[in-house]
């Protein structure tokens, strides 16, 4: 006989998910009231920390067209919920559904900002020798995002069923 789920495991990725977002527009807010978005810096180690106002997406990208960066930001939002959604009826695919988790949180927290601010806030960069990476700013969201990224990737790739 098949066990059942319980509604609290399916709720799971969906808390995780406000979790990252709510974590991250915690650290957002906090930049916004206590560094201008001057270029003025604090380092705590080998993190820097700033306040940037990102228009576009990723590294800048479309920032000429904050419109259309927002409606592909709310589309992305949406597919990622959708796909966490129809992932959570099925059992297994752990790594894929942590994925997923971690994709949507990201995107509802750089969502929000695009929708509610008209810009995402980044506040982290590397303090490293190559220069191209430590002028990248990031947010807790971006990371989130990119580990998402990975783990469905390696979900799907050792997967016998590689469909999501």
């Amino acid at each position: 006989m098949k066990k059942k789920r319980s509604l609290a495991g399916a709720l799971i990725p969906f808390i995780g998910a406000g979790a990252i977002a709510a974590t991250d527009l915690y650290f957002k807010d906090k930049m916004e009231k206590e560094l201008p978005s001057d270029g003025t810096e604090v380092q705590r180690g080998i993190l820097r920390f700033r306040n940037h106002h990102n228009k576009g997406a990723m590294l800048n990208l479309g920032e000429k067209y904050p419109g259309e960066v927002k409606g592909i930001s709310i589309a992305a939002t949406a597919m990622s919920l959708f796909m966490l959604l129809f992932s959570t009826s099925k059992r297994g695919r752990v790594l894929e559904k942590a994925g997923l988790t971690c994709i949507l949180g990201g995107a509802l927290s750089n969502t929000y900002d695009r929708v509610k601010r008209g810009y995402v806030v980044d506040y982290v960069s590397l303090d490293v020798k190559p220069q191209k990476i430590r002028n990248l700013v990031f947010n807790i969201s971006d990371v989130f995002i990119g580990i998402g990224l990975i783990f469905v990737l390696i979900s799907n790739l050792t997967s016998k069923d590689r469909a999501l």
